[in-house]
């Protein structure tokens, strides 16, 4: 049963007339016939009564024409929206995000996103770069919000910002009585800090810094997401690195200080297929650049 035997039989049975339901349909009438008689064998039941002088629907075409428009009109439908679909216009992403990420740059790329294409869903899975790295490479996301770089030479990565860290305290502790720090403030201080695995070479480089700045950091606890940090701040297993946007979760008995001269900053980037040509991945690709630039 295809769409050409269903929009005869329709024609037919709105003109009662194999003729004029030819010409409507654009074929001939021996070929309108053939049309029937296929849809009738395909259905083993008769559609219609024909005779010299006229055409009536049998009581199994009058209930199957109204079936057959709302099978055409899905047909429609359909059609459609697998053009919609491969357009972009129409769909969903599968985005990963990280935990900073969350915080620093996705509402901004969500709303913009939003405004372009706004018939096109985001599912959002928050992963650390090393989950999303795995998830691309198996096709279970479609785009990564991650920090660069990247082990998987195979995927395209692109920095779109850096967000400066600062210190997480606890509000009674004696460095809240600055409005920023330096590391070298830092040097007595047991520190709460992210896992090297959630992101190597940021982590190092807080490391470097340090000693560039004249002492070994004190690890007292490593710990992810940020909340985790935050809350091992309040109970007061230390101070903590967090991006600057993360200041947002509001903790009690934990303030935040920025960090003044040389300091780690956070990049965040987006991680993808090279050979990826969706309108809509190109579109959320555009608008992570335009958020990017506003960290700038």
């Amino acid at each position: 049963m295809d769409r050409v035997g269903l929009e005869c039989f329709v024609a037919l049975a709105e003109e009662l007339h194999f003729g004029r339901a030819a010409e409507r349909c654009h074929i001939s009438q021996p070929a309108m016939s053939q049309q029937i008689r296929r849809l009738e064998q395909h259905l083993d039941v008769r559609l219609a009564h024909r005779n010299k002088r006229m055409v009536s629907l049998t009581r199994a075409g009058a209930v199957f024409v109204v079936d057959a428009r709302k099978m055409l009109r899905h047909m429609d439908d359909a059609a459609s929206l697998a053009l919609r679909t491969d357009r972009g216009e129409v769909g969903q992403l599968r985005l990963g995000v990280t935990a900073p990420a969350l915080f620093v740059v996705y509402p901004e790329i969500a709303a913009l996103f939003r405004e372009r294409l706004p018939n096109v869903g985001l599912l959002v899975r928050e992963m650390t770069t090393a989950e999303q790295e795995h998830a691309l490479r198996r096709g279970d996301l479609d785009v990564g919000l991650v920090h660069p770089p990247l082990d998987d030479s195979g995927l395209a990565v692109e920095e779109i910002g850096r967000a400066p860290f600062h210190i997480a305290l606890p509000v009674m502790h004696p460095l809240t009585r600055h409005d920023s720090l330096t590391l070298a403030d830092l040097e007595r201080e047991p520190v709460v800090i992210f896992p090297r695995e959630i992101a190597p070479q940021l982590h190092d480089t807080v490391l470097q810094l340090c000693l560039e700045a004249g002492f070994s950091l004190r690890i007292a606890m490593e710990a992810h997401p940020a909340q985790s940090i935050i809350a091992l701040v309040a109970a007061g297993v230390g101070i903590g690195f967090i991006a600057s946007e993360t200041q947002r979760i509001d903790r009690a008995g934990v303030t935040y200080r920025p960090i003044r001269g040389p300091g780690p900053q956070l990049s965040i980037g987006v991680a993808y297929h090279a050979d990826e040509t969706a309108p809509s991945v190109q579109t959320l690709l555009t608008v992570a650049r335009e958020a990017g630039r506003s960290m700038r």
